[in-house]
């Protein structure tokens, strides 16, 4: 078997030296990527450049990306090169992008590096969602993806994650963050939550649902 997972935080440039990130460290998808290869699991893990959890030696194949175009050029170039039975999307990729600097005067300003002495209004554009384009690139696989929320409660998640099923086409979403509570859930097509108090235990649910589909 080979899976592939994304991990960590993506930027965006708002000039050549300032940019939009979070506070992603990379550490679930890198456990997640640990449990699979120490289960015979052959893994590409790709790990965004601002992670703070950095494996030395990891037993599976790393490769590095930094904003989301980046990672979607990483990820078509592996598929055109591996036949992957699962892919987990586990990036948290930003959301916003910077269109256009305005200084107090309405001038939209160059983004060599803007001064430090005005104020400045900032636009920002949804980035485009890539797990939706995730399932043209690997049609045949196995496809989670993620959904964190901070506010809400449980059905604000579950909702949130039908909706990212639907749009995507993906098979599964792990829910979590503060609006799901302790531990993880993980989505299915058919609107069933699975729970799993571990990184551990949502591998061992997709071992099983990898082997099932082979």
């Amino acid at each position: 078997m080979k899976v592939l997972i994304t991990c960590g935080p993506s930027f965006e440039p708002i000039d050549e030296v300032r940019r939009i990130t979070n506070f992603s460290t990379g550490r679930l998808g890198i456990q997640l990527s640990s449990f699979f290869s120490l289960s015979g699991v052959e893994v590409i893990c790709v790990l965004g450049s601002l992670s703070t959890v950095r494996p030395q030696n990891p037993p599976f194949k790393l490769y590095s990306f930094d904003t989301n175009e980046g990672l979607w050029n990483t990820v078509k170039g592996l598929a055109q090169e591996h036949s992957f039975q699962a892919v987990f999307h586990a990036a948290a990729l930003c959301d916003f992008q910077v269109k256009e600097i305005v200084d107090q005067e309405g001038k939209e300003t160059v983004k060599a590096k803007i001064a430090t002495d005005r104020e400045y209004w900032m636009r920002l554009v949804p980035a485009r969602k890539l797990l939706e384009n995730f399932r043209e690139v690997f049609p045949k696989a196995l496809l989670t993806g993620w959904k964190y929320e901070v506010s809400g409660n449980y059905e604000t998640v579950y909702k949130k994650g039908k909706q990212q099923i639907e749009r995507s086409g993906s098979d599964y979403c792990v829910l979590n963050g503060p609006a799901y509570g302790q531990g993880y859930g993980i989505l299915n097509k058919q609107g069933e939550v699975f729970h799993a108090n571990s990184v551990e235990d949502i591998g061992a649910f997709f071992i099983d649902k990898i082997v099932a589909s082979s």
